[in-house]
């Protein structure tokens, strides 16, 4: 430890990057450094929105930035180890910065980003199906230890060769600002905002099934994302196409939800 602290203190004082990679004996790590505060007037449209549609799920969450944003880390870290979900170690700590034992060493297995396995398996809806489902049995079981994430898109979840996820990019707690329930649904929202564009328009309804049979267990969850999603729809009555890659993006998440919640409406 009192070499991983002592690069950790020297490395702070050259590197320029917010978070960069480096090799040492023991292997693979990263280091993040302590960064400005992100202007909170950022959060303030998305803010006014959960207020107006009473969705207290998509309350923005400040990244406080600094050592609050170190520590947050560091702290969200040790939450979720206790209750055994696969995190990377911390190797070093200071106000200034972490260093963390990068999860590819750490599992002694290479590790990708979901996001980037779901778009290898872009002629694969069989296979791209099948990792949809286990990542999100392995949200379900982070909830169900009484766990939530802080950013739960495609790309902070890593996945290994025998498909165990693990989770990263922990700056920001939820908690500081929602309830855990509605800390559950916005896991899932922004799992379905950042997964539901590798499929195509008419996939989404399949997807959508695998995600319902799931929250099944979770009737309220279930029925506040549903929430959610029928006071976008009136997102589809839109022309989203003209807006290029991002307005399809949006179009699938909301025709997701629209899926998800008619899955829920048949007898």
């Amino acid at each position: 430890m009192d070499d991983f602290q002592e690069f950790l203190e020297t490395a702070l004082v050259t590197q320029q990057e917010s978070i960069k990679a480096y090799t040492l004996d023991s292997g693979k790590v990263w280091l993040k450094k302590a960064s400005e505060r992100h202007g909170l007037w950022l959060y303030t449209p998305l803010k006014w929105l959960a207020k107006i549609f009473n969705l207290g799920a998509i309350m923005p969450v400040p990244n406080q930035g600094g050592s609050a944003a170190i520590q947050c880390e560091y702290n969200r870290i040790q939450q979720l180890k206790a209750l055994g979900v696969s995190t990377p170690n911390v190797l070093a700590l200071s106000k200034k910065g972490i260093l963390l034992e990068d999860l590819g060493s750490q599992r002694q297995s290479k590790v990708k980003q979901l996001d980037q396995s779901l778009a290898r398996c872009k002629d694969d809806i069989a296979g791209k199906l099948n990792l949809f489902t286990q990542a999100i049995q392995a949200i379900q079981h982070v909830h169900l230890q009484g766990g939530y994430l802080s950013e739960a898109f495609a790309r902070n979840i890593l996945v290994d060769k025998d498909t165990h996820f693990s989770f990263i990019d922990f700056e920001t707690d939820p908690a500081s600002v929602l309830s855990l329930h509605d800390c559950y649904v916005r896991d899932w929202l922004l799992y379905i905002f950042s997964t539901a564009y590798h499929f195509e328009f008419e996939q989404l309804s399949e997807a959508s099934q695998i995600l319902y049979r799931a929250l099944l267990a979770e009737p309220q969850v279930y029925k506040d994302i549903c929430k959610v999603g029928k006071r976008l729809n009136w997102v589809l009555r839109l022309n989203v196409s003209r807006v290029g890659n991002d307005g399809k993006r949006i179009q699938k998440c909301v025709l997701f939800l629209r899926y998800l919640r008619e899955h829920g409406e048949v007898k």
